[in-house]
């Protein structure tokens, strides 16, 4: 019987064609670090890093001292102030603070973007300051982490409006499915 020699050159050019797509195709891409970014809360100043850790230390060096600091200084001025009207303790503080970091998803997982700025918030329901995020933060952000006694309110347009969720008064790992993936702004109290 004599060979079919198209049967096996189709065979053979079908295997090489198939090996051939597989060589040229592109490997997938590698994922992308995570992005961390820290700001001021009036605008200035973001910069972006590879890790967590490295934006937290530059945070940290921007308002000059770290979170623990932060954190003491503020339980030592609140009992110094305790019994003196509302509102003096934010009128106390004269050092820049770490006031919070948003994260890409939930359980503090993904990217983040920490605001740092002057003052205190005073933790009630009143806005004393508002941030609209980078355009590449708008619609990313899953939970929170409020310090400096900071009140977080999430909102789906700049500056402050539009649907509004919180306030967040403690580590959230799930900011819930009204405002995931749907936060432009922040409001802070």
């Amino acid at each position: 019987m004599p060979p079919v020699p198209h049967r096996i050159g189709a065979s053979a050019l079908l295997t090489a064609a198939a090996l051939g797509s597989v060589l040229v195709s592109p490997l997938p891409a590698a994922a992308a670090p995570a992005r961390h970014c820290v700001g001021d809360v009036d605008g200035s100043g973001q910069e972006c890093f590879d890790s967590y850790e490295e934006a937290i230390d530059a945070a940290e060096a921007r308002v000059g001292h770290t979170l623990a600091e932060q954190e003491r200084a503020l339980i030592g001025q609140e009992r110094s102030l305790a019994g003196s009207p509302p509102g003096t303790l934010a009128a106390a503080s004269d050092f820049n603070v770490i006031i919070g970091t948003y994260f890409e998803h939930a359980n503090y997982g993904g990217a983040t973007f920490t605001l740092y700025g002057d003052n205190t918030c005073q933790g009630g329901d009143d806005t004393e300051f508002w941030f609209t995020f980078p355009s590449e933060w708008q619609g990313i952000i899953s939970s929170a982490q409020p310090w400096a006694r900071c009140s977080l309110w999430l909102h789906a347009g700049p500056d402050g409006t539009g649907d509004r969720d919180g306030p967040y008064r403690e580590n959230t790992p799930d900011i819930g499915g009204y405002m995931n993936d749907r936060t432009v702004s922040t409001t802070l109290g």
